[in-house]
């Protein structure tokens, strides 16, 4: 037994092997109790979330549940031991046993954090099973949105913490310090501070929602995501582009979803030496066109101008806003060669170039 009362570093044999059985025990421990945590608050929140699969809660939950676990037994058993003097110094007055002391603090405010945060992804899950079917994709949107601004107030809130239970600060005097470099930080980065209250004013004005397809300056395409900085669109070309949430809300923003009808123009350019017994046909026959387009939901045909350049005979069309693209284009198509053979029928010369002119501008795609 003597040999077990033999100290090195300041602590004896015995107390080294009670301390690696301790842990060795945790480690073997941490995974039932943890299963066990879970099982119980799985029971206890069962009407809440009955009909979930039980490993989505232990995928988030059961990782940073076993870290705090061990964290707390090795920080716990560790501290039973005699700090050895041959590893004490000091560096500007703080002492190796200070700096050992708030590593453990700090480890352990992270490995809170880290749970807090991975059971708040688990509440949006069981906010989007028991809503399921219920809500947009918006909506869900602005779900991700708080998660995201919640996630970076409790990482404030624990470096905070570690500066106060692990550096010792008065959070008080930082504070003070904190705000005064606050002001100057936020003067350098009004841009990024303009973002994050636009974005606030997008999810409550609701100007437009995740799927929509907007047209905003010189971008188009369908809105894919609202960040706390910047709104993502997948334009037709599909490229992702990133726009600053301020020029989402500054600028005039045309939310194509929001219509009920898709507008659509073709400009039909004519010599201006074209008849007015022919010009009369051709805006006669252009609307016969139209009226035998089951898909177009109304229309206009009419004159709008002659000049030395050219007759032009503009005709507007509107289709259904759940028209698909490719009925869409196949209609412009059909349309297009129509008008053209009706051009030839009636033996129509274009406007200074070649071939009757065509000109389409389609407002949906």
């Amino acid at each position: 037994m003597n040999f077990l009362d033999q100290v090195y570093f300041d602590n004896t044999l015995r107390a080294y092997i009670a301390v690696a059985l301790t842990i060795l025990v945790a480690l073997f421990l941490k995974r039932v109790i943890s299963k066990y945590a879970i099982a119980l608050l799985f029971k206890l929140g069962k009407t809440q979330w009955s009909g979930m699969q039980k490993k989505s809660l232990d995928s988030l939950i059961v990782n940073p549940l076993e870290k705090i676990f061990l964290a707390i037994i090795v920080i716990f058993t560790l501290d039973r031991l005699t700090f050895p003097g041959v590893l004490i110094f000091s560096i500007h007055k703080v002492t190796s046993r200070d700096i050992v002391d708030a590593l453990a603090s700090a480890i352990l405010i992270i490995c809170v954090v880290s749970l807090i945060l991975r059971f708040m992804d688990f509440l949006v899950q069981v906010i989007k099973y028991k809503s399921r079917g219920d809500k947009s994709l918006s909506e869900y949107q602005l779900l991700f949105f708080f998660k995201d601004f919640i996630r970076v107030v409790i990482i404030i809130f624990g470096i905070i913490f570690i500066l106060k239970f692990s550096l010792h600060l008065d959070i008080g005097n930082l504070l003070t310090g904190l705000s005064i470099v606050g002001a100057a930080l936020a003067l350098s980065a009004r841009e990024s501070l303009e973002n994050l209250i636009a974005s606030f004013v997008i999810f409550f004005d609701k100007p437009f929602r995740t799927g929509d397809v907007v047209h905003v300056k010189d971008v188009k395409g369908t809105v894919e995501r609202i960040g706390l900085r910047s709104t993502r669109i997948r334009t037709v070309e599909k490229s992702l582009v990133t726009v600053p949430n301020k020029q989402m809300v500054d600028s005039i923003l045309d939310n194509w979803s929001s219509r009920d009808l898709i507008r659509n123009e073709i400009s039909s350019h004519l010599s201006p030496d074209t008849s007015s017994d022919k010009l009369e046909h051709v805006v006669s026959g252009v609307k016969e066109i139209f009226s035998k387009q089951a898909s177009v939901q109304s229309y206009t045909v009419f004159l709008q101008e002659i000049s030395r350049e050219s007759a032009t005979v503009l005709s507007v069309y509107f289709t259904a806003l759940t028209l698909p693209a490719d009925e869409a284009n196949s209609l412009k198509q059909e349309i297009y060669i129509k008008i053209r053979k009706l051009m030839e029928k009636l033996d129509i010369q274009p406007s200074n170039s070649g071939v009757v002119n065509l000109v389409n501008r389609d407002e949906s795609h």
